[in-house]
This record gives C-alpha cells, sequence and structure tokens, in this order.
C-alpha cells in the first residue's frame, strides 16, 4: 500500500477514535451540566458548588464500591449527594433568596473551595484508583477500533438512558410542569399555591444528584482527585453559556460541541493540554457574540 494511503488511513483512524472519545466525554459533560443547568433556570442560583458535588460523588462511590459494589455503589454515592445539596440548600441557600443574587454565588463558590479542603482532609492529595467489573473491563471491535467497553459503550448508553428519565421527568410529570412553569415566572407559580421553597430544594436535589451520579459513573475513568472540582465546574458553567440557560436540549447540544471540540483540538500539533482547556472558551466567546442567550437559549423555559 502506497504511504500516502497509509497515512491517511492513519489519519482517519485517529479521527474516529477522537470522535469516539469526544463522545464520551461530552456525554458526562451533560450529566453534570443538566443538573447545573436545572438549578441556574429554576433558582437562579450561581452554583459554584456543583463541581464539588461532582468530586464527592466519584469519593463516596469509591469508599462504598468495597461494601456494596460497583452499581450499588454508584446508585447510593448520587443518592447520598442528592440528600446532601437538599440541605445544603434548605439549610444555606434558602435564607439569602431575598439577598442580591451575588450572596448565594459567594457562598457556594467558598463552600467548594471548603469541600474541596475537606477531601484533602479525609482522602488526600493522591489520585485513588476505581475499578470497574470484570465484564466490563475488555473492549469490543467495531470495524478497526477497539473500544473500551465501560468508557465507551456503557457511559454512552447510561447517559442516554438517564437523559430519557429527566425528559420524562421535565414533560411529562406534574414535577416537570411546575419545574417549566417556574423557569418562566416563579411568583405567578407562588401565586398559585405551589410550595416553591420545598420545589427549590427538590429541583437543587435532582441537580445534586446528577451531579453525583455523573462522578461516580467517572471514577473509573478520571483521577479521582481533590482538583476534581475546580477542573468541572468551569466547564460546565462554559457548557451552559453554549447551550443556553434553562433549556434541556441546550445542555445536550453544548456537553457534546465541547465534548468534542476538545477531543478533536487534541490532534493538532504542538498544542498542549492548555489549548485543549481553551478550546471550550473560544466556542463559547463565538456563540456568545453570535447569539448571547446560547444556542437553545429561551428565556425562563425548558424546552
Amino acid at each position: 500500500m502506497p504511504a500516502a494511503a497509509l497515512n491517511a488511513r492513519l489519519v482517519l483512524h485517529q479521527v474516529g477514535d477522537q470522535i469516539i472519545n469526544g463522545l464520551t466525554l461530552g456525554m458526562l459533560y451533560i450529566l453534570v451540566a443538566l443538573g447545573l443547568n436545572i438549578i441556574l433556570g429554576l433558582m437562579g442560583v450561581v452554583n459554584f458548588s456543583h463541581g464539588s458535588f461532582f468530586m464527592l460523588g466519584a469519593y463516596v462511590a469509591h469508599d462504598l464500591q468495597p461494601h456494596l459494589g460497583f452499581w450499588p455503589a454508584i446508585f447510593f454515592a448520587a443518592l447520598v449527594i442528592g440528600v446532601f445539596g437538599m440541605l445544603f440548600e434548605s439549610s444555606l441557600i434558602r435564607p439569602l433568596y431575598r439577598r442580591l443574587p451575588e450572596y448565594t454565588l459567594l457562598l457556594t463558590y467558598g463552600a467548594a473551595l471548603i469541600f474541596e479542603q475537606f477531601v484533602r482532609w479525609k482522602w488526600g492529595d493522591i489520585s485513588l484508583p476505581s475499578q470497574t467489573p470484570s465484564y466490563l473491563a475488555g473492549s469490543i471491535t467495531l470495524g478497526s477500533f477497539e473500544v473500551p467497553l465501560y468508557k465507551d459503550v456503557f457511559l454512552v448508553g447510561i447517559t442516554i438512558l438517564i437523559l430519557i428519565g429527566v425528559w420524562l421527568l421535565i414533560n411529562k410529570t406534574n414535577v416537570g410542569m411546575i419545574i417549566r412553569a417556574g423557569t418562566r415566572d416563579a411568583e405567578m407559580v407562588r401565586i398559585l399555591g405551589v410550595n416553591m421553597p420545598l420545589m427549590f430544594t427538590l429541583v437543587f436535589g435532582i441537580g445534586s444528584f446528577m451531579a453525583g451520579l455523573a462522578g461516580a459513573l467517572a471514577a473509573p475513568v478520571y483521577a479521582i482527585i481533590p482538583t476534581l472540582a475546580s477542573q468541572w465546574i468551569i466547564l460546565t458553567f462554559v457548557i451552559v453559556i453554549v447551550g443556553g440557560i434553562g433549556s434541556f436540549w441546550g445542555a445536550v447540544v453544548g456537553g457534546l460541541i465541547i465534548g468534542m471540540v476538545q477531543s478533536m483540538v487534541e490532534l493538532i500539533p504542538n498544542l498542549g493540554p492548555t489549548m485543549i482547556d481553551l478550546s471550550g472558551f473560544m466556542i463559547m466567546a463565538i456563540i456568545l457574540l453570535i447569539r448571547p442567550r446560547g444556542i437553545f437559549g429561551v428565556e425562563g423555559l425548558f424546552e
């Protein structure tokens, strides 16, 4: 085979690998961003501690796995983080709703710093390992590609199922109807007799549950370290802004775009990790110039 044909085949193979990696990365971004988008769209809370819930989900799943097994550890870790998020909202954030938005921003930012230092005290700075079940440890062959079973097959599949469940919750249940109405006009929903403080707590719990679930699912793929929170939270806000605040499909499309762009940028030679991280911000800047509300941004409405 001529050298040019071999080089072209190699490039196509590398591009295919990065597309698969970008899809997997985008799916994790979607899980984290969708939880944050629900909180931001309904409650208007700029929750800088959301990345900490992702981080804590990974650590809690790591500690529960030897006692409960892989699948129960993931579920209970997400449940623990969801309940913790509800307690966090009801005890610390709720008293600040009638004050300036900067108060909740500063509170959640300070809480994120505290959570990170707590993790350093409890688990240390060393990266912790997390193992997948043996039946998910291998890979499958798709054409000329070797696709890791857990990272690129299971994560994508489970995220799609979760997204279907969240979409059904938002669009086909009474709770979802209240969430959608609340994102448009929370005051009118309150006048109609809905207990909005309780609804806010529930929504914050759902968002925290999804962040914890994403962290638990990502634990076998990424290093479990205290800086997980800071690594993910800023990028999560970028995804929400790109997709559009308050939009279900905005979080989905935004997560896939950022995941794919970051993955494809890795193919460009002589670009380090810093440029890969900056690529998401560059996409955000372009979107804000073209459409300040984001791709699917419709003010105050999940659709």
